[in-house]
Parts: structure tokens; sequence; C-alpha cells
């Protein structure tokens, strides 16, 4: 688990390697190791791994929780709206697959289950900028221009070197007319380095 926490998933899939093999049914050591190889961009490998964690440990909400996203990066969104449903109903409070599950439920359209799953994932106390921005990238699209701009405000507010966060406000800022504000937000983008702030300006502002 060290290597893991220091970022070495090479190190760690070794070490898991080793305790396999001193111990063949030592579950905890698949669950870690499927950890390191998804982090070794190993998927396939990885599934296989915690399928039999999941095999043998069925009320491992976090083996659930962890194959959704394993799943997710395989482009398969069914499968890991169900494992991320499956690690909710085992562990209710389980902040991050609520955000997950509703970054699928937006790939595949469903606005309202997606920032259903924000606000919960939010009311469970999750403080993320990324939740924050995506539930102001739905506010936006569903025409809600006030509560995106908070959303990207609270986005901010968490992580100020986000540069697309003061993008996007500046952008629902333009739509109800707030030029001055999202001028300012735009040129921050700007400084920031993301390279659309720049070309807004010269649009709307010469």
């Amino acid at each position: 688990m060290d290597y893991i926490t220091r970022e070495q998933p090479g190190k760690a899939l070794q070490e898991f390697n080793n305790a396999i093999a001193l111990e063949p049914n030592l579950f905890s050591a698949y669950y870690n190791r499927a950890i390191a190889l998804a982090n070794l961009k190993q998927p396939q490998e990885a599934l296989k791994d915690m399928n039999y964690v999941i095999a043998n440990v069925p009320n491992h909400a976090m083996a659930y929780y962890n194959r959704g996203i394993i799943h997710e990066n395989l482009g398969e969104p069914t499968l890991a709206i169900q494992d991320y449903s499956h690690a909710i109903n085992l562990q209710p409070d389980l902040l991050e697959a609520y955000h997950y599950r509703g970054i699928v439920r937006y790939g595949m359209k469903d606005l309202d289950g997606a920032l259903a799953d924000y606000e919960k994932a939010i009311s469970l106390g999750l403080k993320s900028s990324a939740l924050f921005f995506n539930r102001g990238v739905i506010f936006h699209q569903k025409g809600q221009l006030s509560n995106a701009i908070e959303s990207y405000t609270r986005s901010i507010q968490i992580d100020p070197s986000n540069a697309k966060a003061y993008y996007n406000r500046a952008i629902s800022k333009l739509v109800v007319d707030n030029y001055k504000e999202a001028l300012e937000d735009l040129e921050i983008s700007k400084r920031l380095g993301y390279p659309k702030a720049a070309e807004v300006i010269s649009q709307y502002y010469h």
C-alpha cells in the first residue's frame, strides 16, 4: 500500500505479486493489485483481479466502486453505473461513487440523473472543484444560469487555479449580459493559460 500512496504502482505491483505467491487467498492483495494495475493502464488485468475479489467478498463496496472506474475506463458505461450503484447500496455514504456515477450518467445524456448524483454527493459533504464544475455545466445546459454561476463560483473557491471554471462562469455571465464581470473572469482564465478565453475576449470585446 505504501508504494501506491507514493504513486509507484510498478513497485506496488511486485509487492502484491509476492504477497499472492505466499498466500494465494489473500483477497486484499488482489484488490490492491487491481488498483496498481489500473494505475499502470492495464484495465483488463485489473478487471480480472477485481472480479476475483467481488466473487469472494461480495459485500466489498470499494471493490465495486473501483471496478466501476475500470469499466468506465474501458468504455463500458452501463456496467460502470451498475457497479457504482451496487457500491452505493452497500455503503450509502460513499461520496465519490455518486460523483463518478453522475459523470457517467452525464456522458449518457442523463442530465437529471447526473444532477441528482452531484447534489447527493454535495449533500453528503464532498468538497471537490470538479464536482461543482460538473454541476455548473448541467445547470448551464438546463438554462439555470444563476445556479450555474453559483456552482462555478464554488468550484473556483475550492481550486482558484481552475482556469476552465473561470471561463465557463464567464460564458454563463455573457448569456445574462453581465459583460463586465464576464471580462474579469475571461482575463483570469487567460492568465491561467486557458486558450479559449483569449478567443472570446477577441470576439466580444474588440
